[in-house]
């Protein structure tokens, strides 16, 4: 892997877990990074958030992918969608 560039950061893990499978739809591979590694002080990833890292090349479609309308990350963390 080359030197992974961050594409965004987020409030906790779970919001980056819900981006993360977006990319990997797309066949694109991302790398979570967090202060807290062990889930110990989850406090931890509010603090600093939780970042997403992807290859460059990768950068500005992955960007494309987060940043579209007509895909809203939202709606798919909306409780109770899909029950």
């Amino acid at each position: 892997m080359e030197t992974l560039k961050l594409l965004a950061t987020f409030n906790n893990e779970i919001e980056a877990q819900v981006v993360k499978a977006k990319l990997a739809e797309a066949g694109i591979e991302s790398l979570l990074r967090s202060a807290d590694t062990d889930n110990m002080l989850p406090m931890l990833d509010f603090i600093t958030g939780v970042g997403i890292y992807v290859e460059p090349d990768d950068l500005s479609v992955a960007q494309g992918l987060i940043g579209s309308g007509s895909d809203d990350l939202d709606d798919d963390m909306e409780v109770g969608v899909g029950d």
